[in-house]
């Protein structure tokens, strides 16, 4: 265990805002970003008296990073707390980091948890009763869009397991694609074949290796011993209440993409089949359905399902909101016209139809035939009663679930949604309240969407960030505790678990009526970082518009003295992002970073433009931004900036670079050149595993859908592709041009590497990195290290270059941008 998260379990009486010995302030660094530790998920027992949660240790202390952003899971370590007082400790002295949370069982005597032992992935259940933990042998899965492990009853635990990988092929999604690389070159050294192969006919795409099956298996906590319940080319599943029935979501056959094209839409039918865990016999729900990702809910009190579903020939908002009886194997489509859930919404795996369970009666987020509003919806036989036409902008999540109505939070209050009753608020309209729920980053897409916890009650923050639980009667009590930036971890209505965020320090504490402490703290020592000041400056965007550019400065000097300024691009990103906050982990291009090294950096305002308008747009909107900085700060030095971007950020940076002489340098990290390249190149990991990793239209569907936002394929749109592409601009590129790629990009690093060419062809200053074995963002702390290192020479060049050297002289006006190359 790391010293600093050991301070902080031992400090368990301590409260929020307490003192902490302070040095001498220095400037936020890279190696604190490396040693930057993390507070995990914490999960209350059902009988409210225990709380079990995470802690990882510093990032660079894990031993391994093949694992992208869950590489510190290899340093995790799970605590045990009484909720009324005594002692924080581990869940087992014996057990070595690497270990992960899971749940509960019904009763709490069993807690499921994972670990990495002997660098593989392994389920195992804690026994609270003689406190010992019993392994499973089975590496489960962890599936993007389906569901997680979970306990159908106090004695079994559902775990989802692909036979024949030695572990969790999600978990180590680059490291399996390595290595089917290396046995493929090896068949190929031993005169083997070492072919993969793919074929397309009708727009549906087949590679010549079948899709791996996947086994549910039920586990025995109390033996580890485990058995097969059901197998197939299984995506999803959720067990009925009652834990007699396992709903199964199936892949079935390919289907082409649809008009126009949908970047995340499925391109596979899904198919529906019920299983009798009883007696083992299944039946399948409607063979020509297709049933829709991120919606499998079952009941509270029957044995009936619900599922959103459309007929095969049928668009996705033609479909229905079906009710499926497991016992009697039946089914009812529930809307039949009468509503309409989707709106204007394309339908991907990102996205779902918004419905859950109000008791026994089924309800949906969704607008009435003709209307664009969409409120909760009570679904009966005859009629559909609307539960939120009281409110005046009903939120589509849910807070709260139980048989007598829903809660929401929305409009700055708690609200009360009742049948034959409508929408109550709950709290003043002169208070304000917000949900600040902490994000279960274990839970799959469709419980992060549709998943409503069954209670009464609501936990809502106030301006101050203090926490109060509103309950369905309206009665509300206020929890001891505020400030930072604060979310809600799990808890009871009268006793809360709230992580707090100050100054990079986090704090995960218990928070009740009548007092508080602190169980964790994590990132200690960043108490002692002087970290840089934020200024917000509002502003007209290029388009006239109100906007709010972010200014991140140096507290070492005065504006006046800053070695330049860093504009940061990314279009339609807004200013305001959390996670570059003092204390976020975040591996990316950080601002906290440049300014602690003497840079003022500006999170520029950046509305996107259509694609033949973009390099002057962008241009210009880093104009403005600057113009309103240098309004609001007088003395920043608007005349000495360079420009960087990280992903769309980059292709920005890239863009701007090609209009504009104002700037010393660029930076472009994983940012596509070329959309036509962007468009139709394979990802790396794809190339290796494609029947593990079938996304062929990922990228098309980003290039003419969505951010790329061409409307069409390349050979239709040749002409916007061309004027959009900073490849084909490369001519007009003149400044110095750092280009930062990796081999294992979802952004094909070909695509920086004909930059590259391009620029090297016309005897243009640029510099390209390849980081091999890293993905959209670097994970090794060494190459995290690296790329700061790289990018801070590289400023550091372009701002002390005197007048003249390897650039013109001449900065850029609203109207000087070029239209013709630049010799």
């Amino acid at each position: 265990m790391s010293s600093r998260i050991l301070r902080g379990l031992l400090a368990a009486a301590c409260l929020f805002g307490a003192p902490v010995p302070v040095a001498e302030a220095r400037p936020f660094d890279v190696h604190d970003l490396v040693r930057m530790e993390e507070l995990g998920r914490a999960v209350l027992s059902p009988d409210g008296r225990t709380v079990a949660f995470e802690t990882f240790g510093p990032w660079e202390t894990a031993p391994r990073f093949d694992l992208g952003a869950r590489s510190n899971w290899t340093t995790g370590r799970i605590h045990l707390a009484p909720l009324t007082g005594g002692d924080v400790r581990a869940l087992s002295a014996d057990l070595p980091a690497g270990q992960v949370l899971g749940d509960w069982s019904p009763s709490g005597r069993y807690l499921s948890l994972y670990a990495f032992r002997d660098g593989r992935w392994e389920a195992g259940v804690f026994d609270t009763v003689d406190a010992a933990v019993r392994w499973t042998g089975l590496s489960p899965e962890l599936s993007f869009e389906g569901a997680r492990p979970s306990w159908t009853a106090d004695d079994r635990l559902l775990l989802p397991i692909r036979p024949g990988r030695p572990s969790a092929w999600s978990l180590r999604h680059d490291a399996f694609a390595r290595e089917d690389t290396v046995a493929r070159w090896s068949a190929r050294d031993a005169g083997a074949t070492s072919a993969t192969a793919l074929e397309t006919q009708g727009g549906i795409a087949v590679p010549d290796q079948p899709r791996p099956q996947v086994e549910v298996r039920w586990v025995d906590p109390a033996t580890g011993a485990s058995q097969v319940v059901a197998a197939g080319p299984i995506d999803d599943y959720a067990a009925s209440p009652s834990g007699r029935w396992l709903a199964l979501v199936e892949r079935g056959e390919g289907v082409a993409a649809e008009e126009p094209l949908v970047q995340l839409a499925p391109t596979w039918r899904s198919r529906l089949r019920l299983v009798d865990l009883r007696s083992g016999v299944d039946w399948r729900f409607a063979a020509d359905q297709d049933v829709a990702v991120n919606l499998l809910d079952w009941a509270p009190g029957s044995d009936r399902l619900m599922v959103w579903a459309r007929p095969d020939a049928a668009a996705w908002r033609d479909g229905d909101l079906w009710v499926v009886d497991a016992a009697a194997r039946t089914a009812a489509p529930q809307l039949r016209g009468r509503l309409d859930p989707l709106g204007d919404a394309e339908f991907d795996i990102m996205t779902a139809v918004r419905a859950t369970w109000m008791g026994e009666t089924p309800v949906v987020f969704a607008a009435r035939p003709g209307e664009t509003r969409r409120d909760w919806q009570a679904i009966g036989a005859d009629a559909v009663e609307t539960l939120s036409a009281a409110a005046p902008h009903p939120s589509a999540r849910l807070a709260a679930v139980s048989p007598a109505g829903l809660m929401m939070v929305a409009d700055g209050g708690v609200w009360r949604l009742r049948p034959g009753e409508g929408a109550r608020r709950l709290t003043p309209e002169d208070e304000v309240f917000e949900r600040r729920d902490a994000r279960d980053v274990y839970a799959p897409q469709r419980q992060q969407l549709n998943a409503y916890a069954a209670r009464d009650w609501v936990p809502v923050f106030d301006a101050d960030g203090a926490v109060w639980t509103v309950q369905a009667d309206g009665a509300r009590r206020r929890l001891v505790g505020a400030g930072g930036t604060a979310a809600w971890a799990a808890g009871a209505a009268e006793a809360g678990l709230v992580t707090r965020r100050a100054e990079g320090v986090t704090r995960l504490r218990l928070e009740t009526p009548q007092g508080a402490r602190t169980l964790a703290t994590a990132n200690a020592d960043l108490a002692r970082v002087d970290f840089p000041r934020i200024v917000d400056v509002p502003h007209a965007d290029r388009l006239g518009r109100p906007a709010s550019s972010r200014v991140f400065l140096p507290t070492d000097r005065t504006v006046d003295q800053v070695r330049g300024v860093v504009v940061i691009t990314y279009p339609d990103g807004g200013g305001t992002s959390w996670i570059y906050e003092p204390g976020v982990l975040h591996e990316g291009l950080n601002p906290l970073l440049f300014a602690g090294s003497g840079y003022a950096v500006l999170w520029a305002a950046m509305p996107d433009a259509p694609p033949q308008e973009r390099a002057e747009a962008y241009a210009r909107n880093v104009d403005v931004a600057l113009e309103a900085a240098g309004a609001a700060l007088p003395g920043l030095p608007v005349d000495r900036t360079a420009v960087i971007g990280h992903s769309y950020g980059g292709y920005a940076a890239l863009m701007v670079a090609s209009a504009s002489r104002r700037h010393r340098a660029y930076v472009a990290w994983a940012g596509p050149s070329d959309p036509a390249v962007m468009w139709g190149e394979f990802q790396g990991t794809e190339r290796s595993a494609l029947s593990d990793n079938l996304f062929l239209l990922y990228r098309a569907g980003w290039a003419e859908t969505r951010q790329g936002g061409f409307g069409a394929p390349p050979w239709r749109a040749a002409e916007a592709y061309r004027a959009a592409s900073p490849f084909y601009r490369a001519d007009r590129i003149a400044d110095p041009v750092l280009l930062v790629t990796s081999d294992r990009d979802v952004v094909p690093m070909s695509s920086l590497e004909m930059m590259f060419s391009a620029l090297h062809r016309q005897g243009r200053p640029a510099r390209l990195i390849t980081y091999w074995g890293e993905g959209h963002w670097n994970y090794s702390p060494a190459n995290i290290i690296d790329l700061d290192r790289e990018i801070r020479a590289w400023l550091d060049k372009a701002f002390s270059a005197r007048p003249g050297d390897a650039r013109s002289d001449s900065t850029r006006s609203a109207a000087s941008s070029p239209s013709s190359p630049r010799s």
